[in-house]
Order: structure tokens, then sequence, then C-alpha cells
């Protein structure tokens, strides 16, 4: 008897109608099948990490690729991977459950010293349980042309960090395609980081697509060069908004524009103007100031604590930021991002470092605190001050420093001295 004609007998067809009801009601809180050779859920141990190896995935999922020792390996206590007796397993069992909720971020390891300081990065995010996924992508120094799913992916998930290249061909095409037109420097002095100077909170805010920076120059006959500064008014008007748009948001008072338009008239003026005109719009909320780019370098020098927000073209804007990030300890120490209309992309003031590629000895402080930014506009707010807190503390409460600051510690025992701080704090507040 053929199975349609059984679905004709009454008792058969009663029960089918169930049967149908129960799957109907049960079918949202159903989970998909586990297949062959997966695992029930990411570790963040060795064996995850061969496992991954042994796919050639290029894409970093969860904590995977990790090769400094991190809190997620110790005693099985891996993200979505607890001791069965853990009080953890429950906390594990959530963000399970979150797993469709992740946030995708790109990430770009960077060259030189790169690849290790985005490692500490991942690292660090395994042991903060950050609920993140990352599209990684690795590009060679001499690269000339830019992989269309590079771009494709910053754009899509509007969000990315990427590690040194400095002025690589195809970091200067990636802001073309990208349209990165502000450069943001966030330049604090850390407490226990020693500094001959007093202590330093200001905001560097630099134009990153015109000015001296546009890549325009070129030799007019032998023995004659010449580079073309290149200021138009939309792109000053565009930066003039978004520089009091974010001393408004982030709880800023002075804003200071440096420049030489006693030197260059039209340029700088137009500059100058732009800010004028944004400032005139603000001025019941923020205090506007306009300094000399020389009388700028020397207060910063004589009275560390009295800029706030700092902003100016290209070469102006980029000395600025060096010498606030070194009054703040280092270069290294000094988190930044690039801004475009439509996402943002974090970075830190890190050289390639060629000369110490490799040796496990780069600081990566600054593109920490970078990935913190990035957290918190990503409104991840709960991991973004659990890892600044644990970044703050190793500085404050212990001699753990990297050969930049005078100290000896390596990258991976800078990193792993973070995790450790994680790991006691969520034994305290468990």
């Amino acid at each position: 008897m053929s199975v349609f004609r059984k679905l004709r007998e009454p008792t058969c067809r009663q029960f089918f109608f169930k049967l149908l009801r129960f799957y109907s009601n049960n079918v949202g809180d159903s989970k998909p099948p586990i297949q062959s050779g997966e695992e029930p859920s990411k570790k963040c141990d060795g064996d995850s990490k061969k496992a991954a190896d042994a796919k050639g995935s290029d894409k970093s999922k969860g904590c995977t690729q990790l090769k400094a020792a991190s809190i997620c390996s110790r005693d099985a206590k891996a993200v979505g991977g607890c001791a069965p007796n853990d009080p953890r397993a429950s906390a594990n069992k959530k963000e399970s459950e979150q797993a469709k909720a992740k946030v995708k971020a790109t990430l770009i390891d960077g060259v030189g010293v790169g690849p290790e300081l985005t490692k500490a990065v991942q690292t660090v995010f395994c042991a903060a349980e950050v609920p993140i996924e990352w599209e990684q992508f690795h590009v060679e120094a001499d690269c000339q042309k830019l992989e269309p799913e590079l771009v494709t992916s910053v754009l899509k998930n509007k969000f990315g960090l990427k590690g040194p290249a400095a002025n690589s061909k195809w970091l200067i095409e990636l802001r073309k395609q990208l349209d990165l037109y502000a450069f943001v420097a966030v330049c604090r002095r850390i407490e226990g980081c020693q500094t001959p100077y007093g202590n330093l909170d200001c905001v560097i805010i630099r134009d990153q697509t015109e000015g001296e920076y546009s890549g325009i120059e070129h030799r007019v006959v032998p023995g004659v060069m010449q580079t073309i500064k290149i200021t138009t008014t939309k792109g000053a008007n565009r930066l003039a908004r978004y520089v009091f748009k974010y001393a408004t948001e982030n709880c800023r008072k002075k804003i200071t524009v440096a420049h030489k338009a006693n030197i260059m008239w039209l340029t700088d003026g137009s500059f100058l103007k732009a800010m004028r005109k944004e400032a005139s719009k603000h001025l019941e909320k923020l205090q506007f100031k306009e300094r000399y780019l020389d009388t700028v370098c020397l207060k910063l020098i004589m009275n560390t604590e009295a800029s706030d927000v700092l902003v100016s073209s290209s070469m102006y804007g980029d000395v600025l930021t060096l010498i606030c990030a070194n009054i703040m300890g280092g270069i290294a120490l000094c988190p930044c991002f690039s801004v475009s209309p439509k996402l943002k992309l974090y970075d830190c003031m890190n050289f390639e470092g060629w000369d110490i590629a490799g040796k496990d000895i780069a600081n990566p402080t600054g593109m920490l605190l970078s990935s913190v930014i990035m957290l918190r506009d990503m409104k991840l707010e709960e991991y973004a001050n659990k890892i600044e807190c644990a970044v703050l503390t190793v500085f404050k409460e212990s001699n753990c420093r990297t050969k930049d600051l005078g100290g000896t510690a390596t990258c991976s025992e800078f990193t792993q001295a973070i995790c450790d701080c994680l790991e006691m704090k969520s034994k305290e507040s468990d």
C-alpha cells in the first residue's frame, strides 16, 4: 500500500497532522546538525589552530591562528570550549546563542611588524570573548594593485583594522578608493608610562587627501622640481564639518586650527575660511582659535595640557601628530583611524619596522587602543571597556614594557600580560 493511500485512513491522517503541528511549533528552536568532522564549538587552543591551518583559510574566524599563549588555551577554558564544570560554561553558551549576531570587520595585517600587531589584537579579542568575525587580508609591500575583494570587504563591513604599511602604493590607492579624507590621532598620556612632559589629552585631526599630500609633483626641467598643494572649498568644508561633529560627540570644548595663511594666502586661507564658517555655527558650545603652525608646536612643548582638538592640513597635521605621539611616550602608543563618509579604517602610528619584523619585540599598545575605539564605534562598549582597562592596568600596576619603552618584554609577553589581566578581572566579577 502506498504512503498516500495510508494517509487516507483516519488514524494515519490524525497522526500526520499532529506531527505537522508539532514540527511547525518547534522548528524555530531547532539547531542545525553537526556535520561530519565538525567540532561542536570553536576553540582557541592548539588543536583548533592546527585545524584552521589544515584548511588553509586566510580569514580569521574566532581565535584561530594565534601563536602567543592566551587564557583561551588554559585548562581547556577556551571560548566556546570550557571544561565541563567551568562556571563560565553558561556564558559561553550565551555567546554560542549569539553567534549569529557577531559583527564582521575587515583585518588587513599590514607589512613589517604589522602581522605581529594584528595577531596581538586577535589574541586579546579572543581573551575578552569579543563577538567579532574577521575577514582577513594580506597585502605585500610591493603590491601594485589592490584586490577588489579587499575593497569590497571594507565597504561592506564599514569597519576595518589595518597594520602598518606607511606609504605603500596600495595604501595610497586604498585611501583614494575608500575616500578616507580625514585622519584622527588620539593622544592621551598613559598613567605609568614615563615621559618628561606633563599630562596630554588632545586629538589631532588632519586632512588626508588634499594639501601637500595630494601626491602631485614633477620635474619641471633637469634640476628643478615642483610639488602642487591642492586645497578645495569642498574638501575643506567637509573636513570642517567632521571636526566640529567629532568635538561635539566626544565632549571636547576647544578647537584650534594650525595654519600658515600669512604665507600661503590662497590655500591655507581657503582652509581657514572653511573652519571659520563652521565655527560660527557652534559658538555657544565650542571655543575656536586660530594659531600659526609654529606657535602651536611651541605651545605643545611648553604647555602640553592646554591643547584639546588640533586641526590642520595634511603635512602640518602630520607634524603635529608626531610631536603629540612622542610627548605621550612614543608613536607606538598612539591610536588613530581614518574616516570616510561610509566607513572607518582603524590604524596605529607604528612604522613598518622592517629591522625588527619577526623578532617579536614590537609594541602593540597603539593597535590595541585603536581596536578599543573601533569596538566603541561598533556599540560594543562592554568589550571596549574591558580591553582598555586591561591595557591601562598593565601600565599602571606592572613593569611589563616592550623594548621601545625601556623594558625587556616581547610583544607576545606584553599581550599575555593583558590577557592575564582580563582573566583576573573576569574571576573577580564572577
